[in-house]
């Protein structure tokens, strides 16, 4: 009862995963989709822990699983998976912070400018904000001032 127990609470993670890695793509497409409409303000989030987590517990609940289904196939290849594992596990976390550095790019060649002081830093993800112009950094900034005054 307990092995079934925790594949159903596995389950549940893995279909929160899946719903971290849509959001983490709705955000990218909307991202790209403001860079083709030149719009004055884009902001997005810095997420990379949230995506890789999204991609990590879906491969993590696989070798339970494996060992739940095909008993004999993880004692058989126990090398070669766990290598593997660790093999894709960092290429995960590289691929995270590739996937950020090309967006980040993609806003600053399309003629962006960061603005540092609209940006804020929480601790789930980093919140980027790019303007047109320093001027629209500028107003953003002195209203998010005459709001909290």
């Amino acid at each position: 009862m307990n092995k079934k127990l925790a594949h159903i609470i596995f389950f549940i993670g893995v279909i929160v995963s899946i719903w971290i890695l849509f959001i983490g793509y709705q955000e990218i497409r909307h991202t790209l989709t403001a860079i083709a409409n030149y719009k004055d303000i884009i902001e997005f989030g810095n997420r990379d822990g949230f995506f890789i987590l999204g991609i990590f517990l879906p491969i993590v609940h696989m070798l339970p699983a494996m060992d739940y289904i095909w008993p004999e196939i993880p004692k058989k290849y126990s090398r070669i998976v766990n290598r593997s594992f660790i093999i894709f596990t960092i290429g995960l976390i590289i691929s995270g912070f590739v996937v950020s550095s090309w967006i980040k790019s993609q806003v600053e060649n399309a003629g962006y400018v960061y603005c540092r002081n609209a940006s804020g830093v929480s601790a789930l993800a980093k919140s980027l904000v790019y303007t047109k112009n320093m001027e629209i950094c500028e107003e953003i900034v002195a209203a998010g001032r005459q709001r909290t005054q």
